[in-house]
């Protein structure tokens, strides 16, 4: 698993975003795993973690609860399409306003 996460946050964050100066993760055995604490050491990324069961500190696990509600709703519609959705259902927290800021995640990201 610690192979997949390194190569997804090479291809699809970092070759996207640009590097990032730190990582915020917690303990989960992904992010202290050899091969990803030694790519993210080879790129000279910092590692801050949150501190366990503090959703303000890791939005995270809020955004996944939101996800599964969502593709839980959409499937009971369309239990056989709900895969090839999936990047809709992002969609629709991405360009959704956060309340406590006032803006959308596409907005922070790309202005």
């Amino acid at each position: 698993m610690a192979d997949v996460i390194a190569n997804v946050n090479i291809d699809e964050v970092f070759c996207r975003y640009g590097m990032p100066t730190f990582i915020l993760s917690n303990n989960g055995p992904e992010f202290i795993a050899d091969l990803f604490t030694e790519t993210r050491k080879a790129l000279c990324i910092r590692r801050k973690l949150t501190a366990a069961y503090h959703a303000q500190t890791n939005m995270t696990e809020r955004v996944n609860r939101t996800l599964k509600l969502q593709i839980r709703i959409y499937a009971q519609q369309n239990h056989q399409l709900w895969d090839e959705e999936i990047q809709k259902l992002a969609f629709t927290i991405r360009t959704s306003v956060n309340e406590t800021i006032g803006e959308t995640h596409v907005f922070l990201n790309f202005g």
